[in-house]
């Protein structure tokens, strides 16, 4: 009995500690040859996504972009999900949240003019384990991440910048 509570006493933080680090971060970068408004308006037209992001399939937001806003999208895999807008900083960021069965996944996306304009998306999930982010997103999320923005920015500066 006496090793048990040991034991117990040892396990105990471990496992709460455990189930609180279902927390995880991924952050990508991108330089752009681009000017901010420009970019600016397309990572906020949500009726191109699917231009961009292979995993899109469609966004319906309708006009405008405006905090508590509610979206849905729809996905390769045809999967719906209600978005919300919970952040919004006018021509630096935006950040979204979409809820999952067991947590919500955030997308942040912001504007820096440093020696170049950069494009940083964070993305992180909250109250989730990293089995249940695995099978919403692949173990590759962070490639895929990586990808996105590859993607964005080859359609921002020649799909975008064509139309000028």
């Amino acid at each position: 009995m006496k090793n048990f509570l040991k034991l117990t006493f040892f396990l105990v933080p471990f496992i709460i500690f455990a189930q609180g680090a279902t927390s995880k971060t991924f952050k990508n970068t991108i330089e752009l040859d681009q000017n901010a408004e420009n970019v600016w308006n397309a990572i906020t037209d949500f009726s191109t996504i699917s231009l961009w992001d292979s995993n899109v399939v469609d966004v319906r937001c309708g006009d405008g972009l405006a905090k508590n806003k509610r979206c849905k999208v729809i996905v390769g895999s045809g999967e719906i999900f209600d978005v919300e807008i919970v952040d919004l900083v006018d021509s630096e960021s935006y950040t979204i949240r979409y809820k999952l069965s067991s947590g919500n996944i955030y997308i942040m996306r912001s504007l820096e003019q440093k020696a170049a304009l950069e494009l940083t998306e964070t993305v992180w999930y909250t109250g989730i384990s990293k089995r249940t982010f695995e099978k919403y997103k692949g173990t590759d999320y962070g490639d895929m991440l990586e990808q996105r923005l590859l993607e964005f920015k080859k359609y921002v500066e020649t799909d975008v910048a064509g139309r000028r």
